[in-house]
């Protein structure tokens, strides 16, 4: 991120015209604290906008460490894996805050795998958040935004997906794919959305250890309409 900062300064990049930081294969190993308090342990913050980390696959390279992102513009993680078994994978906050995740893992993380709120978007892509200690994919606050096309979030220690507090999740892909977590599927509290964008016969969630959907407190997860219409998910009675 030193580097970054420094090509920012030399070169005003823009969306079109990113800065790429190439990641070789193996494990890069992030190392000290980004925050006083020390809260985000092993964390990096990204300090510059329009900037791409890229990896040569997944299964490839791995970031070891948590990134944080804060009211930075069109940053994007593609093709690795990030693991922080002493804190949360990827944190994504702020109003001007608008990250891309494509054909990523973030995985073994000690909190949830990905953080979106106060107002962040995030677009994430044929991607999987799986094996962390609390939620897959964990989005809150009022104007918070995140698009999950064909993503997999399964065998976590909380929800797959757990959206709060009017934050909006719409989930594109016909791969998509929400299993096998400790907890629920898809959780909804606190008038919170969860957009499904696929067919009501699509099986979007299965085989979770609570409940598959959960909504509660003004919570909605509804199918969307080719049409434009809904229809809410029906929950069960000893689903509250």
């Amino acid at each position: 991120m030193d580097l970054a900062v420094i090509f920012s300064e030399r070169k005003e990049y823009t969306e079109t015209d990113p800065l790429k930081i190439q990641l070789e294969e193996g494990v890069h190993e992030i190392v000290g604290y980004a925050d006083v308090d020390n809260i985000h342990r092993k964390t990096v913050r990204v300090t510059c906008s329009h900037i791409t980390f890229v990896g040569s696959g997944k299964n490839q390279t791995t970031i070891n460490g948590g990134c944080r992102v804060n009211n930075q513009q069109h940053v994007k993680f593609e093709e690795l894996s990030v693991t922080n078994q002493g804190s949360v994978g990827l944190i994504l906050s702020g109003s001007f805050c608008n990250v891309d995740v494509l054909k990523c893992a973030v995985k073994g993380c000690g909190g949830s795998g990905m953080y979106v709120g106060h107002g962040a978007t995030v677009t994430a892509t044929e991607s999987e958040f799986m094996e962390n200690g609390s939620s897959g994919v964990f989005c809150q606050s009022a104007n918070t935004k995140a698009r999950l096309n064909d993503c997999k979030m399964h065998h976590n220690g909380g929800s797959g997906l757990f959206a709060l507090n009017h934050a909006v999740v719409d989930l594109h892909g016909t791969k998509t794919d929400i299993h096998s977590n400790k907890e629920d599927g898809i959780s909804a509290y606190d008038n919170a959305k969860v957009n499904i964008h696929l067919p009501p016969q699509h099986i979007t969630t299965h085989d979770n250890v609570d409940n598959n959907r959960y909504q509660v407190s003004g919570g909605s997860i509804a199918n969307i309409n080719a049409d434009g219409t809904f229809t809410h998910v029906v929950v069960e009675e000893d689903d509250y």
